[in-house]
């Protein structure tokens, strides 16, 4: 395998990880989002900025990788390690992400048992 195959894998891995576990988080999220927004559109604007950043953050963090060895084996482990730091870009994102719905979850204003009735 080539310095570019091994790029070019590299992103397409990233992406194609990254993509899937937030397709698996897009329902759930969007479920909280809309309790915490209170309408829709609100909830729909914040879950696509949330797919946007989830997707992006690891992309970005690959697209910054750059090749050095030309052995296979070195570059095998190389672009293990680069996958290593994309994913981790994409756990980075959603601790941020979920550090935010949870504070907003935390000290949302919530009705009352009496006044949900």
């Amino acid at each position: 395998m080539n310095q570019i195959t091994t790029y070019i894998v590299s992103l397409i891995v990233t992406l194609l990880v990254s993509t899937l576990v937030t397709l698996l988080l897009r329902a759930a999220l969007r479920r909280v989002l809309v309790d915490l927004c209170g309408t829709e559109e609100r909830a729909n604007f914040w879950t696509i900025f949330s797919m946007i950043m989830l997707i992006a953050m690891p992309l970005v963090i690959g697209m910054g990788y750059t090749p050095e060895s030309s052995a296979s084996s070195d570059l095998f482990f190389e672009m293990a390690r680069q996958l290593r730091g994309n994913f981790f870009g994409y756990l980075f994102a959603l601790a941020v992400i979920g550090g935010f719905v949870s504070f907003f979850a935390l000290f949302a204003p919530r009705p009352k048992a009496n006044e949900a009735k």
